[in-house]
Formats: structure tokens, sequence, C-alpha cells
């Protein structure tokens, strides 16, 4: 795209460049300062810009300032923020679509928040106004206006500084928190642990400021409605986007912690960081805890179990490593939130069910891990139920027990509807025997082996004229 030298904002750009020059050339006694020139590039924002002097208007500024306070990370943070917030006026102020040239800019501005010092991104500073918030929304959850996943996903950097205790407010008849909670549905999927969470560079990731506001949203009641349409999508056995979006959630705490602690192992990710994702994990076990009667339903469970498992392996692993005169206190937090954890865990009849799955499961390493600290009597002697079960009530995967038997019809093999669910949460959902696709229509429950593994369960006894399982759907 050719550009128009002659534009007012390219001739200030370059009287900008020329002052620059002239401060280098002339130091101290020059009677220009770094702080006027500045000021007169950020001035440009006001303007209505094209997205090559946007660019152009951004670095110039930036340049200005880092010539000034090169050793002075502080500094350098939160002029960073300054712009951003001058540069986020600029774009709301012109509704830019995130397409073409304008995606370059916007990238742009994400890279100076990216580089920011973590503890200052993370405590805000910087005031957004209400058409900004609306802009920045927009974008987050409209993919007409913005096509780049990337992109609406780190909108997310933004967008967890906005809180007011943990309370997003209403703009202009928006429910803030209401449209965040539709926006992370829809993008949760497409968060990737290696490019989101722990990036191998120096970039600040998305993880901390995910969590923040997923804590938020949590606590001010907006992911209410997420959690009752996932428990239903589950019980009709249609997985939507709420239940992947409950599954994916804790999926990708299983999935940081154990990057986590293979690199802090490899010596390629410091204490620091380390002890940061372990923190966000245990705040996303006590967030699930929260809503333990989501996560006992049947293969939302199974996640659930998992994040634990890679939760106390840390506990048990890690935390001894990072125990340093430095991090004693934070270790001796983590290891007591730990423990309460697994003792609502293990004892609240509200998550009895995810208790036996974890014992039905995973006892073994459990058992490993934690030496059996946390395991109730009554829950390790009922796990040796499998032992005594007849043939025909085991999964066909899991070789479990069965409590709800679901028939695939293509490979006619009988699974538990936990692990059906499981598997239909997964991206492509496909059968384990024949790997065709899993869809509705593609299995059944059966009422009559159902009834039959009940009365086994409560009776102890088994109804030796039962009838085998019938194709007829079940939903």
């Amino acid at each position: 795209m050719e550009h128009n030298t002659g534009h007012p904002a390219s001739r200030v750009l370059a009287a900008a460049r020329n002052d620059l020059a002239l401060l280098k050339e002339q130091g101290e006694s020059s009677s220009l300062t770094h702080w006027k020139v500045f000021c007169s590039v950020v001035k440009l924002f006001n303007k209505h810009l094209c997205p090559h002097d946007f660019v152009k208007t951004l670095y110039l500024a930036w340049i200005v300032t880092y010539e000034k306070y090169e050793q002075n990370l502080r500094a350098l943070s939160a002029i960073r923020l300054y712009l951003v917030s001058d540069a986020l006026e600029c774009l709301a102020r012109q509704g830019v679509r995130v397409l073409g040239p304008w995606k370059v800019a916007v990238k742009a501005v994400i890279g100076f928040l990216r580089y920011c010092e973590s503890n200052i991104l993370m405590k805000g500073g910087f005031f957004h106004s209400e058409s900004v918030k609306l802009w920045v929304l927009d974008v987050f959850c409209d993919a007409n206006l913005c096509p780049d996943i990337n992109i609406r996903l780190d909108m997310l950097l933004i967008i967890h500084v906005w809180r007011c205790g943990c309370n997003y407010g209403v703009i202009r008849g928006v429910d803030v928190g209401e449209r965040i909670a539709a926006g992370l549905v829809q993008l949760y999927e497409y968060m990737n642990v290696t490019h989101h969470f722990i990036p191998e560079d120096s970039k600040f990731d998305l993880c901390r400021p995910s969590f923040r506001v997923l804590y938020s949203l949590n606590k001010t009641g907006h992911l209410t409605e997420t959690f009752k349409k996932a428990t239903q999508q589950i019980e009709s056995l249609s997985v939507g986007p709420e239940a992947r979006f409950v599954a994916r959630m804790v999926e990708l705490v299983s999935g940081g912690l154990v990057m986590t602690m293979e690199r802090f192992q490899s010596k390629t990710l410091n204490a620091e960081n380390t002890m940061q994702m372990f923190e966000m994990a245990l705040v996303e076990l006590v967030f699930s805890i929260y809503n333990v009667e989501t996560f006992c339903y049947r293969g939302l469970s199974k996640v659930a179990c998992v994040a634990y498992i890679q939760v106390a392996k840390a506990n048990f692993e890690l935390l001894p490593a990072l125990s340093s005169p430095e991090f004693a206190f934070r270790c001796d937090f983590l290891s007591k939130t730990f423990d309460r954890i697994s003792k609502v865990l293990f004892k609240s009849p509200k998550s009895k069910t995810l208790a036996q799955l974890l014992m039905a499961d995973h006892k073994e390493e459990l058992v490993k891990i934690t030496g059996g600290d946390f395991i109730p009597q009554d829950l390790a002697q009922s796990s040796q139920v499998a032992k005594d079960c007849p043939e025909r009530f085991l999964d066909g995967l899991t070789q479990t027990p069965m409590e709800s038997p679901v028939l695939l019809r293509r490979s006619q093999v009988t699974v538990d509807e936990t692990t059906l669910v499981y598997l239909l949460l997964q991206k492509a959902p496909q059968c384990p025997f024949t790997r065709t696709p899993l869809h509705y229509g593609s299995f059944c429950r059966i009422p009559k082996l159902h009834q039959e593994i009940h009365a086994w369960r409560t009776t102890g006894r088994l109804n030796v004229d039962h009838q085998e399982p019938s194709s007829s759907a079940g939903h």
C-alpha cells in the first residue's frame, strides 16, 4: 500500500524523528526533551489514523521513551501501558475491524502488553473507557470482527485488569461478565498449553489472566448458566460447547502442570514461573471443588480426577524441590491448601462420586503419591468391587464395573456413560474400537442392563434370566 507522505500524521511523525535525531546529537544541551517529543507523537492517537500511521506512531513513541529509560524496566512497563491505553482508544473510536493491515496493528498493541513486567500488568494500573471495553469485548466474542483466534484470546491480557473487586459491571446495558463468559465458551477449546500458558520465550502468558477472569466470573455467578447447560448436555448425552468448555478448563491445568514439572526438572523453567503455575493450578482445583456437583457428572469426573492426580504429583514431588527460604511461606500455604482440598474431596457427600472414581481409576497412583493419607477406609474397601463383578457388567474399554451402560452401535461394545461422555468431550469424538465418528444416534442406553446392574449393586444378587442388550435408542 503506497503511503501518503503529505498526510498530517506523516508530517508529525517526520518532525518527531528529526527531533529525536537532534536530541541524540545535542544531548543535554538541546532545548527539546524526550517527554515533549513523546507527547507530540502520542497526540496522533486522537486523530483518525490509517493502519500504517498507527503502527509508526506506536513504535516511534516507544523509541523516544526507550532512549530515555532504557535501564529502568518498571518505567518502560508503565510507559507501555500508557501507550496501549491511548492506542486502544484510537482503535475503539475508529471501530476497527481486525482484518488486513489492521491485524498487524492490533498485534503490535498486544506485543507491547506481552513484554510488560508481569507484576505491573497483573496489577493493572491503567484505565479503559467504556468505548474501549465494548470494542475489546466485540473483538473477543465476534469472529466476524476478528477471525484470528489467537488475537481474540490475547484480549484476555486486557480484560483481566477490568475487575472492580470481582465484578465487571454493566456498560450501556451490556453485562460485561456475561459477554466474557460467552466468549470464553467459544474460545477455550483453542487454548494451547505450550503457546498460551507456558511460552518458550519471555513473553507474558495467558495462564494468570485467564485464571483471574475465570475466578471473577465464578464469584459473580456468570458461569452458573454455563455449568447448568454443561450438566444438561451430559445428562442427555448430547455434548455441546458448554460441556467442552468445562472439561477443557480442567484439562489445561493438567497439561500445564505436566509441562511445568518437565521444564522445571530440565532447568528450562525458573522456580518463580514454576511456583506461579502451581498456584494457578490449585486455584483451578479449588474452583472445581466449588462446582463439584458438575464435575461429579459422568465424563467430567474423569477429567477432574486426572487434574487432581497432577496437582497431587506436584504437591508431593515438586514442592520439596522449591522449598527454599524465598518460597518457604508460599510452599507451606500451597501444601495446606492441597490438604484441605483433599479432605473435602474424600469426605464430602457431594464429592463421593468423584472420590470413588479416583479410587477406581487411579488407586495405585494415588497411594504411591500420597501414601494413602487422604483415603478413607470405606473407599479403599469399595474399590475392590471390580474383582467380584460379572463380566457383562464391566465397561468394554476400561474393564471397570458400569453403572449406566451404553451400547456403541457400530462396534456392538457396551461401555459406561462415564466412558462415553469422556470420549464425546474430545475434539473429534470417535469409537475407540472402530475409529468411526461418535455422534448422536451412534450409541444408545440399555435400560434392562442398567436395572440388572443396579439390582446387583444393591442386593449382590444376579438376575439369571437377563436379556441381551437392546439396540433401540435409550435417549
